[in-house]
């Protein structure tokens, strides 16, 4: 692929117009705007770019990191990076369709748009590794759990909870910093599999994350292991994809890769052990109803994120970005591309300068060389697949 400069590409509009080009009030402007529209436009085989999944993909677990680059629904596949299933087809649906559907109907994605933040919901991992540490349907029948530090009034709840009949309820008194739940007499579990490469995912709903002064809930700190002497913890200041928690149920996710070897040492064979911390300002008014429900042990699948990139520059450091700012920033565009690029800059620039004749003449020639490039390169994007029927039809497509 060549990369252009942004001053070679301002010397190609330059020429275009007769070297009339200079005389716009800012050629970077006009140049930023041109590939900003084109690549809105069309899907153009130079902005199709990888990432990696964050986190990576787990069964039953639906909410991931979105590339802060993907352009619009743009996603072209999921790729597992090893031993991919040739039967392995994805579809791309919308998020009342994913949300109806997860967990019945597999190879699912759907793109969600909530208060100027993305997420991919994905469903589609089979056979992933997993196994339950506790399922929270009762206080006492998988080991005795218990409430301390600044939780309190530790209670059953069969009213709100994520799986099974069931979720832990505390409350935390007015001043609290520091409450936990813990449970150290848990049927022991085999982790040893777990021990490097595994996640521990729970479900925890948080009352009031906030107050008007901008007091928050801090973090969450997960200690396992074999007893109140022997284990490791990890500490999580998002949820588990990558956001800030928010009010209600946030799904959290403990890498135990960075665990902290904080008491003891843990036999990963025999793991029984469990406390669960919540970390908040003391100004934040007391709160009632936490919960916590089912502590899940999960493996993940990489897998590689395929899609076009609304970015069309990088700097000369490799960095992409979406407005180019200096002379020495790249253009991301091939051979046969920096010419469409350019004609929609001349168009642009035609129109600051009132040259009418040369706006229409500009705006055809793009037209026709995108119309060129489309019929040699087509999208390969996914579109949009509605179900129409019903359940029972679910995998008919």
């Amino acid at each position: 692929m060549s990369n252009y400069t942004q001053a070679e590409f301002q010397s190609i509009v330059h020429g275009m117009l007769h070297s009339k080009f200079a005389q716009v009030s800012s050629p970077t402007v006009v140049m930023n705007r041109a590939v900003r529209y084109t690549l809105g436009d069309m899907d153009m085989r130079s902005m199709k770019t990888a990432a990696q999944l964050s986190p990576n993909m787990f069964a039953n677990v639906y909410d991931y990191a979105c590339p802060s680059d993907l352009k619009g629904n743009k996603i072209i596949d999921l790729k597992k990076q090893v031993s991919r299933s040739f039967l392995e087809r994805w579809l791309l649906v919308d998020e009342t369709d994913f949300d109806r559907t997860k967990s019945i109907s597999q190879h699912r994605i759907a793109i969600r748009d909530d208060s100027f933040s993305r997420l991919l919901r994905i469903d589609g991992v089979e056979g992933s590794s997993s196994k339950v540490l506790n399922t929270c349907e009762s206080l006492t029948t998988n080991g005795a759990w218990s409430a301390a530090g600044d939780a309190s009034n530790l209670t059953l709840d069969n009213d709100n909870y994520i799986t099974g009949g069931g979720a832990l309820n505390f409350d935390m008194a007015t001043g609290a910093t520091t409450g936990y739940i813990e449970n150290s007499t848990m049927n022991q579990i085999d982790l040893s599999d777990y021990q490097d490469k595994g996640s521990i995912f729970v479900w925890v709903f948080i009352p009031d994350y906030s107050d008007a002064q901008a007091d928050t809930v801090t973090n969450f700190i997960l200690r396992i292991g074999n007893d109140t002497s022997n284990y490791v913890s990890v500490t999580v200041t998002t949820n588990n994809e990558g956001l800030t928690f928010y009010d209600g149920w946030n799904l959290l996710r403990f890498d135990l890769n960075g665990a902290v070897a904080s008491a003891g040492t843990v036999a990963w064979s025999t793991v029984d052990y469990l406390r669960l911390t919540v970390t908040k300002s003391a100004s934040l008014a007391a709160d009632t109803d936490w919960r916590v429900d089912d502590f899940v042990a999960r493996i993940g699948t990489i897998y590689d994120v395929i899609y076009y990139s609304k970015y069309g520059w990088t700097t000369t450091a490799g960095v992409y970005i979406e407005e180019s700012t200096t002379t020495t920033d790249l253009l991301i565009a091939d051979t046969d591309e920096i010419e469409i690029l350019a004609f929609k800059a001349a168009e642009y620039a035609a129109q600051e300068l009132k040259e009418k004749d040369e706006i229409a003449y500009f705006k055809g020639e793009y037209e026709q060389a995108k119309r060129k490039y489309l019929s040699n390169t087509p999208s390969e994007a996914l579109k949009i697949t509605r179900r129409y029927g019903s359940l029972p039809n679910l995998n008919r497509f």
